[in-house]
């Protein structure tokens, strides 16, 4: 169970990882100053505006960042290892929510990119657990 759950968040952290790099690419890699002219967020509507601002708010390399997380997620998810990558995870979103503030932080991550790494850090924190419970039940073995 643990692994098709891990693909699936992978995906979706993927996804989210893909969209943030294609709003930001304007912003570049590792910038200095950010626009708010977007290639896919923004003009003349007031919707995504703020909302799509505040949810895929960063630059490239923090997009770039979330693609390395989902590949992490792919590949560790329901493993042993995916404690110590979890673990890694909700530090990084630690880090990012300390830095935070309207001005920009590390590669320009908003609350909202946090709040996804740190739930990516709790999955793989918990996926080992997960995968135990099931191999528990097909065994026989009552879960405590």
């Amino acid at each position: 169970m643990s692994r098709r759950v891990g693909l699936i968040v992978a995906a979706v952290v993927a996804a989210y990882g893909a969209v943030m790099m294609l709003v930001n690419a304007r912003n570049g890699l590792f910038p200095t100053s950010y626009t708010q002219d977007w290639v896919l967020i923004g003009g003349s509507t007031d919707f995504p505006g703020d909302f799509g601002r505040s949810v895929f708010a960063g630059s490239i390399g923090l997009g770039l960042l979330f693609l390395l997380v989902a590949a992490a997620v792919a590949v560790t998810a329901g493993s042993a290892v995916a404690r110590i990558v979890g673990a890694v995870a909700l530090l990084v979103a630690l880090v990012l929510l300390v830095l935070y503030d309207d001005g920009g932080n590390l590669l320009a991550a908003k609350p909202a990119g946090a709040a996804v790494l740190a739930a990516v850090g709790l999955f793989l924190l918990a996926s080992p657990l997960l995968s135990h419970e099931r191999a528990d039940s097909r065994a026989g073995v009552p879960s405590s």
